[in-house]
């Protein structure tokens, strides 16, 4: 195609898409650029057809934690090389003045607001890293007054498009302190709330409050305050009338917010009262799991707002359901068979040479490794996406939630904890078999392996006799007694050697004195780590200390552990943790 006939047609095109009207969106309009330049030009455009697709390319309001371009928009798809780099594309490394300038071009004479919009906005947020100068600006101002066009005429496919527009102009307009438009913007988000606002869906209502009122910076009129929150306070009467809770929980969060803000206690009290009223209504006869979920929520919002009485009904009765719950949950079992000769034959492997090769050999092995936990994690990910991304809640055998933890994604340490957790747990029947053949190769007593782990520094000659009755206990089976005895003296231990190695133990008491530092705190510090390994502190806060592992030490020490706890599992993985302390030695210096 010849060089004018091209450029014809390209204008005859872009005059089509000018020409357009009623709702669209801009991946329509590069989709409609991509047909465009496939049948006309057979995949190899002239560069301005290459500038026009990539302008509607990039994805706006991209997540700053996922951006490395420090820019409000970003690539609309990022995957791997072969050589394992990063491919992005839209990239803005193929950005030039040059493209900025034709976008330029483009937002002055343009005639669409979507298009408008996006060319604008494109140089707003590229001049800087391009050109190395801001815009001038009226591009930002070409930018407002396209949104506001958007918004009234109601152009963007999707409502949540228009509100997000909104958002960007309003941010703009504080920037450049153009206080004409920021007025302009401020009637045309009320106007379309009010378009397009419906009960049952909080995302196309609500923003109104975010954007204005929370907003210290934007100046309301008594009027207009007034307008949003009765908005606000209509809705939620009606709501709570369905079944909706998800809805009139939107609507509640953000008048507790404003009542909050305006010091009317009273308001926020009746507002959540309502709520959780609502929330038996709802959920009252359906799963008591499901029903304690929500009250959780709302037991966290009393707390939060000071309604320590509310609070505390709620928990008494959150408590209850907790216990009814208990019988809505289902087991799950998993058999795995292994023959006698290989389970022999791995026992053998672990416990072969002298006694102390053997120990160390057992205490080493029975370590969780952090990387290897990882590394499942991202398995399952891939192999059960579905339940990597939903929360997992912990409960107690009195029905009480322990605690939560996020999708892998967002709450990638919980996720460690609990894995490992579940690891060690696995591994408990293999722990015995090895033990039980350590005990019966080498004729262990209380003697050997007490004097075993005093070969270690940090053992303190003073606490011998709580070793000794601990072990001795342990080998007769008694595991309420040995529990009882040798998980505070892991705590002793570790505070030992966190004052050999010149690691504080004391922190400041309220009453004047001078507190312990808790084993948790003592498991995270820096130094301490450098001397167990990252992997064991790991192991011995999953084990020891954090409620989304077996928390052993938190719950003996405050008396919540249950009977049931105090069995050979749990005993077998303290003495693990003890064979694995007395590895640690002293370096001699000369």
């Amino acid at each position: 195609m010849k060089n004018n006939e091209s450029l014809k047609k390209i204008k005859e095109f872009l005059n089509y898409l000018e020409s357009q009207r009623g709702k669209t969106s801009e991946w329509k309009i590069s989709d409609e650029i991509g047909e465009f330049i496939k049948e006309k030009f057979n995949q190899n455009p002239p560069q301005i057809l290459k500038w026009e697709k990539m302008a509607f390319d990039f994805d706006e309001d991209y997540p700053e934690e996922k951006s490395t371009w420090g820019t409000y928009y970003g690539p609309m798809c990022v995957f791997p090389d072969k050589e394992g780099g990063i491919i992005e594309y839209p990239n803005i490394k193929a950005l030039t003045p040059e493209i900025l300038s034709y976008w330029e071009k483009r937002a002055e004479e343009s005639k669409h607001p979507i298009l408008k919009a996006r060319y604008s906005d494109l140089v707003w947020d590229f001049s800087e890293k391009i050109k190395g100068e801001k815009a001038h600006y009226s591009i930002a101002q070409i930018f407002i007054d396209s949104v506001i066009e958007i918004a009234e005429n109601d152009l963007c496919e999707f409502a949540t498009y228009t509100i997000k527009k909104l958002k960007h102009a309003l941010a703009l307009a504080l920037i450049i302190n153009d206080k004409e438009r920021i007025e302009k913007l401020k009637q045309a988000i009320i106007k379309y709330e009010d378009k397009i606002a419906v009960d049952e869906s909080p995302g196309l209502w609500g923003f109104s409050y975010e954007l204005l009122v929370k907003n210290k910076k934007i100046k309301l009129s008594d009027e207009e305050e007034r307008k949003i929150i009765k908005n606000l306070e209509e809705r939620f009467e009606r709501l709570l009338k369905g079944n909706n809770l998800w809805a009139a929980k939107c609507a509640a969060d953000d008048l507790v917010d404003y009542y909050w803000r305006r010091g009317e206690r009273e308001k926020i009290k009746n507002t959540l009262l309502k709520l959780e009223k609502m929330t038996f209504k709802v959920f009252g006869k359906a799963s008591s799991l499901v029903l304690t979920s929500w009250l959780e929520g709302l037991y966290h919002t009393y707390r939060q707002y000071g309604l320590k009485e509310e609070a505390g009904n709620l928990s008494i009765q959150i408590k209850e359901l907790g216990k009814k719950g208990l019988d809505e949950l289902k087991k799950i079992e998993a058999k795995v068979e292994i023959t006698k000769e290989e389970l022999e034959k791995f026992v053998n492997q672990l416990i072969e040479g002298d006694i102390k090769s053997a120990l160390k050999r057992v205490a080493i092995h029975y370590i969780p490794k952090k990387n290897k936990a990882l590394k499942q994690l991202k398995g399952i990910s891939k192999t059960a996406p579905f339940s990597s991304i939903l929360p997992k809640k912990i409960i107690d055998p009195e029905g009480r939630v322990i605690s939560t933890i996020g999708s892998v994604e967002d709450d990638i340490s919980g996720n460690l904890i609990f894995q490992i957790s579940q690891d060690i747990r696995f591994d408990a029947p293999f722990l015995r078999e090895v033990i039980q053949a350590l005990i019966n190769k080498f004729n262990l007593n209380t003697k050997s392996i007490v004097d075993y782990f005093y070969e270690s520094p940090i053992f303190e000659e003073q606490r011998k006799e709580f070793f000794i009755k601990g072990i001795d206990a342990y080998l007769k089976g008694d595991f309420l007694v040995a529990l009882h005895i040798l998980i505070p003296q892991i705590e002793a231990v570790i505070r030992n050697l966190a004052e050999k190695i010149g690691v504080p133990i004391l922190k400041p008491s309220r009453v004047g004195g001078f507190n312990y530092r808790l084993l948790d705190d003592l498991l995270r510090d820096e130094n301490i780590c450098k001397v167990l390994t990252e992997d064991l502190c790991l192991y011995l806060r999953t084990l020891l200390t954090d409620p989304r592992g077996w928390n052993l030490r938190n719950n003996l020490c405050h008396g919540i552990s249950h009977i049931h706890e105090f069995n050979y599992h749990t005993a077998d993985r303290i003495f693990h943790v003890l064979l694995y302390l007395a590895l640690i030695k002293e370096e001699k210096n000369e």
